[in-house]
């Protein structure tokens, strides 16, 4: 485990898809960093063979750590141990935050997607958790099996909850502002970030929104 701040639950989070061929999805994650991503999760890892998905994640392991920036892994605690990961994603809730971290470690990160369920977004906080995130707001084929979540359900959470709110699912640079003026804490990004020519200037413009909106409350 290399970052141990929980303070840099907010902001840009990028979900790096390992469905994606190995060097494209390397150079992404790459200049995502160089664009100043804030977390980075790694997902989708159980549709890869055991010794690739390891390889893979290694990499991405040794890119995000030069940067300090905080490295999450969907759903396999297993994984996230082996890579020395900064914490752990549930998509639904296998254990509980203090669970997760007898395995990861006192400090380790520990989130959960909610679906369309306040009751689920009560209960994630009551388990440990350090965020929640919901998914999806907007229609996308990297979260094809998310049900859509209105946004009244992010204003809902930040008036429930003290965690960070993110949300993620088919969010882009025209429709970002929207989330973030439901109250997101930040934004979970996928093909958004993975599929541009440009990876890096596209982070770099996630985060312009970002960084924007947060000023503003702050202000």
């Amino acid at each position: 485990m290399r970052v141990t701040t929980k303070q840099k639950l907010r902001g840009l989070y990028l979900v790096a898809d390992l469905s994606l061929p190995e060097q494209k999805l390397i150079r992404a994650v790459e200049n995502a960093v160089k664009g100043s991503v804030q977390i980075v999760q790694i997902w989708n890892a159980a549709k890869s063979g055991e010794q690739s998905t390891f390889r893979i994640c290694d990499r991405i392991s040794s890119v995000v750590s030069k940067a300090r920036v905080p490295l999450i892994v969907n759903n396999d605690v297993n994984l996230a141990k082996r890579i020395g990961a900064d914490g752990i994603h549930f998509d639904e809730f296998h254990m509980t935050a203090d669970d997760a971290r007898k395995v990861l470690g006192p400090d380790a990160i520990v989130g959960y997607t909610c679906g369309n369920n306040q009751d689920m977004v009560r209960k994630a906080e009551s388990l440990g958790a350090d965020y929640i995130s919901f998914c999806a707001v907007f229609p996308s084929p990297s979260v094809e099996s998310c049900e859509i979540v209105p946004l009244e359900s992010v204003r809902q959470a930040k008036q429930t909850v003290s965690i960070p709110v993110f949300a993620s699912g088919g969010i882009t640079l025209e429709n970002a502002h929207l989330v973030l003026e439901a109250g997101a804490d930040g934004l979970a990004i996928a093909s958004s970030i993975l599929s541009a020519e440009d990876p890096e200037a596209k982070t770099r413009a996630f985060r312009k929104i970002i960084d924007e909106y947060s000023s503003a409350r702050t202000a």
